[in-house]
């Protein structure tokens, strides 16, 4: 009996300890992006492109919590047996929910979170001689929306967050051609606050 009354204490004490302190953070790091590709119904491969971003974040604190941040960030991809490239940038905000493990109060914390994702289109290029894309810039959807879901880890007000965008609209307004961005991104975030 004592050692649930000890366990119980304790487990209190360590929800109480993670600050209740909103945060601002700024971000950078790269994106690692593919798309799912359809070309008249037949699924079409591509390789993956690297790319940037950067942008703010602001997250409350405690044990749940919110993030929601704005981004600039680079996505696309490259055809197999083509030379095309696409390439296609984004201002995205995403809105997720977020549980920390608090393990030192303001040291150190594991987080995990998820949520949704949009995008508006900023920049769209085709890079290549094939064109297979070629029409493409001038037939997108600019409004891109998906899921987004990662894991970070916080030390002091350093964070160091691995996520996974997967995108639900079709980028292409062109019905035979169907194209779903995919992301893994690696970003370094400088709390501010």
């Amino acid at each position: 009996m004592r050692l649930r009354i000890a366990l119980v204490v304790s487990l209190l004490l360590a929800l109480t300890a993670m600050p209740a302190a909103a945060q601002v953070g700024i971000t950078g790091g790269g994106i690692y992006s593919d798309a799912s590709v359809e070309v008249d119904g037949s699924s079409f491969d591509t390789e993956s492109r690297t790319g940037f971003q950067f942008g703010v974040s602001y997250a409350t604190g405690g044990i749940f919590g919110i993030i929601v941040g704005g981004y600039y960030s680079e996505k696309g991809f490259e055809a197999l047996g083509s030379s095309d490239r696409v390439r296609l940038s984004y201002i995205e905000v995403p809105v997720m929910g977020v549980v920390r493990l608090p393990i030192l109060e303001r040291v150190i914390g594991p987080r995990l979170y998820g949520g949704i994702n949009g995008g508006y289109e900023v920049g769209c290029k085709i890079e290549g001689t094939d064109l297979t894309f070629a029409s493409l810039c001038d037939n997108t959807n600019k409004f891109d929306f998906g899921l987004k879901g990662g894991i970070g880890l916080q030390v002091f007000f350093f964070g160091l967050d691995l996520a996974y965008t997967y995108g639900l609209t079709d980028v292409a307004k062109d019905n035979s051609l169907k194209i779903n961005n995919r992301a893994w991104s690696l970003a370094l975030i400088i709390g501010v606050g």
